[in-house]
């Protein structure tokens, strides 16, 4: 399902229609039954990827806009599956870090069976959390049915510059003060910007594409490094000294280690990404739109 705006028609009733598709296919992804483990974990992941998408496109509106009937259910149905996502972050920061065998080396094995119980427990007592959220998606189906915004295309532009803004600032005090908070500040703001950004590929796609695709790297890269910082919190928390052959403090010191070469990583790309001025991005976005509908209207 693309999650794109068709920019030559009304961009109100282009955004309700995007924020129906992503609410339907949450709904659908939420109705896997726990018992299909599997499926259940990635139908969370796939639900708060979809619930990520309608705030940022609610994002692109002026702020003074009568959207709280549609903030409220999004934010009660994104805090009912918070609690799950955790335990599967982990899992899949280990996922990743099995490419890297020199990372955990025989520490993988005993990490990824206890994460494991812990994840399992997680869904059970958390199974309640799928039902509000459906419980509150339901309830914003319902509102977005008979949404239809006042939007311009001038708004539009508008509400991508702010985006652009909110995570240029957010790298900028990520760089002086580089802090959990500050971090996964920018981390939001900047995912926030890279969907709000893909809603406009349709503008240029082939250009536009590999632009979305580096701010989303940035963005994965900035949430790696939180989840490491939760995988540090966990082998903190271990009884055992040595998890495999190997001690727990120098696994510990392996994952510091990890978590800065990624941090300075991200900060490398984010100069690349935050180069550009969000008034020029908003602004070369707009005529790429205008130059895309004058082609259209000639055939």
């Amino acid at each position: 399902m693309a999650f794109v705006l068709k920019l030559d028609r009304d961009p109100g009733a282009e955004l309700a229609r995007v924020m129906r598709l992503e609410v339907d296919s949450a709904l659908r992804l939420l109705a896997v039954t726990p018992r299909d483990a599997g499926a259940f974990r990635a139908g969370i992941h796939d639900a708060r990827r979809a619930l990520r998408r309608c705030r940022a496109a609610l994002r692109l509106l002026p702020p003074d806009s009568a959207i709280d009937t549609l903030v409220r259910p999004l934010r009660a149905a994104g805090r009912a599956l918070s609690p799950l996502r955790d335990t599967q972050a982990l899992l899949e920061t280990l996922a990743q870090l099995q490419q890297r065998p020199a990372l955990l080396g025989s520490a993988h094995p005993v990490l990824l069976q206890r994460l494991m119980r812990q994840v399992r427990a997680g869904e059970r007592r958390h199974v309640d959390g799928v039902r509000a959220a459906t419980v509150a998606l339901r309830t914003l189906a319902t509102t977005l049915a008979e949404w239809r915004p006042e939007v311009t295309h001038a708004q539009l532009w508008r509400g991508l510059r702010r985006g652009a803004v909110r995570a240029a600032r957010a790298a900028h005090a990520a760089r002086g003060h580089a802090d959990e908070t500050a971090l996964h500040r920018w981390r939001r703001r900047m995912r926030d910007h890279a969907l709000q950004l893909e809603l406009f590929g349709g503008a240029w796609p082939s250009v536009l594409a590999g632009e979305v695709a580096e701010r989303k790297r940035l963005a994965r890269m900035l949430g790696h490094w939180r989840d490491l910082g939760s995988l540090q919190a966990h082998v903190r928390r271990l009884r055992s000294t040595h998890l495999g052959r190997l001690s727990r403090d120098s696994l510990l010191q392996r994952l510091r280690h990890a978590r800065a070469v990624l941090l300075h990583d991200a900060h490398a790309l984010g100069a690349h990404v935050h180069a550009e001025p969000p008034r020029v991005l908003a602004a070369r976005i707009a005529r790429y739109h205008a130059v895309a509908n004058t082609g259209n209207a000639r055939h």
